[in-house]
């Protein structure tokens, strides 16, 4: 009985969100999404109501291609015998002001590319 009242006093730490929860709450949108919109509002006319599952379908896609490109990116640092992310993330902010700003658009520029693309394919 005191560990139960000592877990339930003890303080509750956040977990980090890892991809497989976005994922997985993903999935599970997509599959609670026509009883969520249809009980939002009885007379809701969609067009075409598939749709919202299609786009909810390039997400999850666009997340899979980035997760693997993040694990395929490791691995191939490793391979190559690169310093380690962490080690590249300290000599990022040795850059100027500038410089880090313009990898900052170019990094959004193509995540925004990749998105785009994901929906394309699957729409």
């Amino acid at each position: 009985m005191k560990t139960l009242i000592y877990y339930l006093n003890s303080q509750w730490k956040p977990l980090p969100i890892r991809f497989w929860h976005i994922l997985s709450l993903s999935i599970i949108i997509w599959l609670a999404m026509p009883f969520i919109v249809s009980t939002l509002n009885l007379a809701i006319g969609l067009v075409d109501f598939g749709i919202l599952h299609v786009v909810l379908l390039a997400f999850s896609c666009w997340l899979l291609a980035l997760f693997s490109a993040y694990h395929i990116f490791r691995l191939l640092l490793s391979q190559m015998g690169m310093p380690a992310i962490n080690q590249l993330t300290n000599h990022f902010n040795l850059l100027n002001l500038w410089e880090q700003y313009l990898i900052y658009v170019a990094c959004y520029a193509l995540l925004l590319c990749s998105a785009i693309g994901a929906l394309i394919a699957i729409c």
